[in-house]
């Protein structure tokens, strides 16, 4: 793996731990248009971009979203929301990008199941809007990754 290759896998980590931590996910909006770039991995694909703090969503406001502004969302509307209608929708979560616009690049989904086992790992429980439970809510996560 390079040096690049490990940071961004880092920042990727404490990107899922801050936002279990605060309960918060970050991203930067403008009427109701969430940033978003094009993919550098995958052709044609949209990455929507998420930051674990308000700073780091701020940082990016610059250029092309020099009018956007912060906003959060909380971490069960992330889940339920965002990272299920990415998936059907076949884009990709860009975790705490820098200014740069480099970062990691995941599945929603992966993305949801990293969070749910660091929900575990805290011995933390969310309440879910559309999902029974926590329980249900990874299974049917962890059911939709072994279809593909």
């Amino acid at each position: 793996m390079t040096e690049h290759a490990a940071t961004v896998n880092k920042k990727y980590k404490e990107f899922v731990e801050r936002i279990v931590d605060t309960n918060a996910v970050w991203g930067l909006t403008k009427d109701e248009t969430w940033a978003t770039s094009s993919s550098q991995e995958f052709e044609d694909t949209e990455v929507i971009l998420f930051w674990s703090d308000k700073a780091g969503a701020a940082a990016c406001a610059e250029d092309e979203w020099a009018t956007y502004t912060p906003e959060s969302i909380t971490l069960v509307e992330f889940l339920e929301n965002w990272c299920v209608g990415m998936y059907g929708d076949e884009l990709l979560v860009g975790a705490d990008w820098d200014a740069d616009l480099s970062g990691k690049e995941a599945e929603p989904l992966v993305v949801a199941l990293d969070v749910v086992k660091q929900l575990k790992a805290k011995d933390k429980t969310l309440e879910f809007t559309q999902y029974d439970s926590q329980q249900e809510f990874e299974e049917q996560v962890i059911e939709a990754l072994d279809g593909e």
